[in-house]
C-alpha cells in the first residue's frame, strides 16, 4: 500500500469512525433532551443496527464494479451530512431517519468499515492480509477514545448538541481524506482464464460451513452487544459506582483492543486463524460470566480488558477467516459485508433479547445468560470452524 492510499484510507476510517465517541456514551442522552422516550430511544436504535444490514447488497455491488472508492465516498458523505442536521433537527420521525444514518453500527458506518476492510484486504501484500486489517482497525478504538474524551470537555461547557457542529467538521474531513484513494483496477467476476485460478475452501453462499461460522458470528454479538446498553446500568445500580467509572470502564475496552489489534493481524497470518477466533470467543463468553459475578467496581473495568482484547481478535480473525473461505479477490466487498453483517444483525438482537429478560433476571442473571449464549458460540467455533489459512490446512492435512 502507497502513501498516498495509506493516508487516504486509514485516514478515512479514523475520521468517520471518530463519531462513535459521541453516539456510545452521549447521543442516548441527546435524544432524551429532543424530547423522545427511552422506548423509543430503543427502538430507533434497532432500526439503525438493521439498516446496517445495506452493507451486504453494496459490497456485492462494489465487487461488480470492481470499485469501492464511490461507495466509501457517498457512504461518508451522508453521514456528514446527518450529523450536521442531527445538531438542529426536531421530531421523532425526522431525528429517527438521522440516527440511522448517523448512529454505530447505522447504514454508514456499518457500509464504511466493511468496505474500508475489503480496501485494506485487497492492498495488502500476499500472506498479510491479516496484518493490513490489523492496522486499519487499530485507529477505531483511537478515534473513539479522542472523541470520547473531547465530547466530555465539550458537553460539560456547552451542552451535548453542541458537539455535534466540531464532530460535522471531522466526519467533512473524512470525506475529503478518502477522495485520496486510488483503486487500480481489479477482476470483476467471473471467469477470467489468464488469471492464476485460487484453490477454493468452500462453495460462496452454497459452503454451509460458511454459514455455521456466520451464525456463530451472530451469537457472538447478541452475547456481547447488550453490554453496551446495560453495563452502566448495572454500575450504578447493583455496585453503586461513581460517574467517572462509567467512562473508564468504556476507555478501558478501547485501549485494549488498540493494543490487543496491533499483535492480532500478525498473528492470525503465523498462527492461522482458528487459533485467534476460538480464543476470541472464549474470552467474550469468559468477560460475561465474570461481569455476573463482580462485586466491585474495580473488578469491571479489570474485565473490560477481555472485552477489547475479544472484539480486536474478532474485527482480525473473522474477516480474514471469511475472506479465505470464499477464496476469491473478486468478491472480497461481498466477504467483508457479510462479517458487517453478522455482527449488525447480532447487535440489533441482543439488546431486544436482554431486555426481554433483564426485568426477569436481574443484571447478573442476563449477564449469565449472555454468558452461556457465549459459551454455546465457542462451542460452535471449536467443533465446527476449520483452519482457512492455506499454509496451516495444509498441515493438517488439507481440512476443510
Amino acid at each position: 500500500m502507497d502513501n498516498r492510499n495509506r493516508i487516504g484510507l486509514f485516514g478515512s476510517y479514523f475520521l468517520g469512525m471518530a463519531g462513535i465517541g459521541f453516539t456510545l456514551p452521549y447521543l442516548p442522552l441527546f435524544l432524551s433532551e429532543e424530547g423522545m422516550s427511552d422506548r423509543a430511544i430503543g427502538l430507533v436504535s434497532t432500526l439503525a443496527a438493521l439498516a446496517g444490514l445495506v452493507q451486504y447488497p453494496v459490497g456485492r455491488w462494489s465487487d461488480r464494479l470492481g470499485q469501492r472508492k464511490p461507495f466509501i465516498v457517498a457512504a461518508l458523505a451522508l453521514l456528514a451530512a446527518s450529523t450536521f442536521l442531527l445538531h438542529s433537527a426536531h421530531g421523532v420521525v425526522w431525528l429517527s431517519v438521522l440516527v440511522i444514518l448517523f448512529a454505530e453500527n447505522g447504514a454508514c458506518r456499518a457500509t464504511v468499515e466493511s468496505l474500508a476492510g475489503a480496501e485494506a484486504a485487497r492492498m495488502a501484500a500476499p500472506g498479510q492480509v491479516g496484518a493490513a486489517l490489523g492496522a486499519l482497525r487499530f485507529w477505531r478504538p483511537a478515534s473513539i477514545v479522542l472523541v470520547a474524551l473531547a465530547s466530555g470537555l465539550i458537553a460539560g461547557a456547552y451542552g451535548v448538541g453542541t458537539v455535534l457542529l466540531p464532530l460535522t467538521v471531522v466526519q467533512t474531513l473524512a470525506v475529503a481524506t478518502a477522495l485520496l484513494i486510488h483503486e487500480r483496477g481489479e477482476p470483476k467476476p467471473g471467469r477470467d482464464e489468464s488469471a492464476p485460478q485460487l484453490p477454493a475452501a468452500g462453495t460462496g453462499l452454497r459452503d454451509r460451513t460458511l454459514w455455521v461460522f456466520v451464525a456463530a458470528m451472530v451469537l457472538f454479538h447478541i452475547g456481547n452487544a447488550p453490554g453496551g446498553v446495560y453495563l452502566g446500568l448495572f454500575l450504578k445500580r447493583d455496585l453503586q459506582a461513581a460517574d467517572w467509572t462509567l467512562s473508564c470502564a468504556f476507555i478501558v475496552s478501547m485501549v485494549a483492543w488498540m493494543v490487543a489489534i496491533r499483535f492480532a493481524g500478525s498473528l492470525a497470518d503465523r498462527l492461522g486463524r482458528r487459533p485467534l477466533l476460538i480464543a476470541g470467543w472464549a474470552v467474550m463468553a469468559s468477560r460475561l460470566a465474570l461481569i455476573a459475578v463482580a462485586t466491585e467496581p474495580w473488578q469491571i473495568l479489570a474485565v473490560q480488558v477481555l472485552d477489547g482484547t475479544a472484539q480486536a481478535l474478532f474485527a482480525v480473525a473473522a474477516a480474514a477467516w471469511m475472506m479465505d473461505r470464499f477464496a476469491d479477490p473478486r468478491r472480497v466487498g461481498e466477504a467483508q459485508a457479510l462479517v458487517g453483517a453478522a455482527l449488525v444483525f447480532g447487535s440489533a438482537v441482543g439488546p431486544a433479547l436482554a431486555g426481554l429478560v433483564v426485568g426477569e433476571l436481574g443484571f447478573r442473571g442476563m449477564f449469565l445468560l449472555l454468558a452461556g449464549i457465549g459459551a454455546a458460540a465457542t462451542t460452535i467455533v471449536v467443533l465446527f470452524v476449520p483452519e482457512t489459512l492455506p499454509a496451516r490446512r495444509s498441515e493438517k492435512g488439507g481440512m476443510r
